[in-house]
């Protein structure tokens, strides 16, 4: 009960007085080594400073994998949204081990216990009040803002946004037990699919509120822009039909399989942006490069369809990206598309099929209106996945979950 209602005094006092409302973020986050790492945190947080909320963020950077780099990243920093808000990090160190099978044994579930260790010490050396902790995923912020949210008597809430339950939590950390949530006070869920999830684990979950608050996108960045410019500044030729990639050269993602149906057919080229151990490569590949954020819309405004053949994912914004940019799109037919595409505003197929990928792009290189009409589509349909809407929903639901639990007590 001393949870609940320290952090409710805290919200209801800053009410009243005029003061912002204090939210504490744990995940990982960028730094001065890594500007782009985990961006989208960044996005949704400086969306959430913007609607008035002081945020502050715990973001614990790996010694081993950034070795000397190390020493360009900050331990304190203060930055600034677009608009003029202020975020302050933090960046503790802490040891990671990778993700690597030894004798059996995970080694990333080592790697994750120093990772929360790092933030829990950290938000003990952070002489500062909070109404609530926010941690991004379960692994890697959420399991470690649970601990803190206990430890300072406050709220703690967790964004469910892992591909895939099974593979990223049980295969890597364990079954989660009633212990490990305890005092957890509300979930946000990045997609439909995964809000289903969290239900078939009614034991662990089922007293839980959720919310669904899909992964969405600055619509200030990504918009319509004109193809021919766009092309020219990337270097594209301007009048072949070009299919775009966006995401890590992984099998999931499926680079190679879209590649494979490129090949095959007569005047489509492929561009990719993206990195990975092995890039796109052969005759067909226009474009291979790693590009920053705000370079993105370029690349999507530049190509002719969209193609993520993704095997799996929490929720994709590429996705929602290339639906800002009225891309036509073609991509898996898998439960966690549906909050955004149907067969009506994209090309469904399925993520494994070489021959399923080849017959949506040929379908739309010999279809302009078709082509047109989709992209249309789901551009207007992409308009309710604006990052600024999404913010304050979440923030709604903090603030509303907090004043629920505190009526009921």
């Amino acid at each position: 009960m001393m949870n609940i209602s320290i952090g409710l005094i805290c919200l209801l006092w800053n009410r009243k007085e005029g003061n912002k409302m204090n939210v504490l973020f744990v995940g990982m986050y960028p730094d001065e080594y890594s500007p782009y790492r985990n961006v989208f945190f960044q996005n949704l947080i400086y969306a959430v400073a913007d609607t008035g909320i002081d945020c502050t963020v715990i973001s614990p950077v790996p010694i081993t994998k950034y070795r000397t780099n190390i020493k360009t990243v900050s331990r304190k920093r203060v930055d600034f949204t677009p608009k003029g808000a202020k975020v302050t990090v933090f960046h503790p160190r802490y040891i990671s081990l990778s993700s690597k099978k030894i004798v059996g044994i995970n080694t990333g579930i080592f790697s994750e216990l120093l990772f929360q260790r790092a933030a829990i010490k950290e938000a003990r050396r952070i002489k500062k009040d909070f109404d609530a902790v926010y941690g991004h995923f379960f692994l890697s912020g959420g399991l470690a803002a649970i601990k803190i949210g206990n430890e300072r008597r406050i709220s703690s809430f967790i964004a469910n946004g892992e591909c895939n339950y099974q593979s990223e939590i049980i295969d890597l950390y364990r079954e989660l037990e009633p212990k490990d949530i305890e005092g957890l006070s509300g979930i946000i869920a990045v997609s439909t699919n995964n809000a289903n999830v969290l239900k078939e684990k009614k034991e662990l979950f089922g007293n839980i509120p959720v919310i669904i608050a899909p992964n969405s996108v600055d619509m200030s960045l990504f918009f319509i822009r004109d193809k021919k410019e766009c092309r020219q500044r990337l270097g594209l030729p301007e009048n072949q039909f070009i299919v775009g990639f966006v995401g890590g050269f992984v099998e999931r993602k499926g680079d190679k399989r879209l590649l494979s149906a490129i090949n095959s057919l007569e005047g489509v080229y492929g561009a990719f942006a993206g990195r990975g151990d092995e890039s796109p490569k052969g005759e067909k590949v226009v474009f291979c490069e790693a590009l920053q954020h705000e370079e993105i819309p370029i690349f999507l405004n530049a190509v002719d369809v969209f193609c993520l053949p993704t095997q799996n994912e929490g929720s994709c914004n590429a996705i929602v990206e290339a639906a800002a940019c009225a891309k036509p799109i073609i991509s898996s037919n898998l439960p966690f598309n549906d909050d955004l595409l149907t067969d009506d505003n994209s090309i469904r197929i399925d993520p494994n099929s070489v021959d399923e990928i080849r017959r949506g792009i040929e379908v739309l290189y010999n279809d302009i209106d078709y082509c047109k009409k989709i992209g249309e589509a789901v551009y207007q349909d992409s308009r309710q996945f604006d990052i600024e809407i999404r913010a304050q929903k979440i923030v709604n639901f903090i603030k509303r979950t907090m004043r629920n639990r505190y009526d009921k007590e």
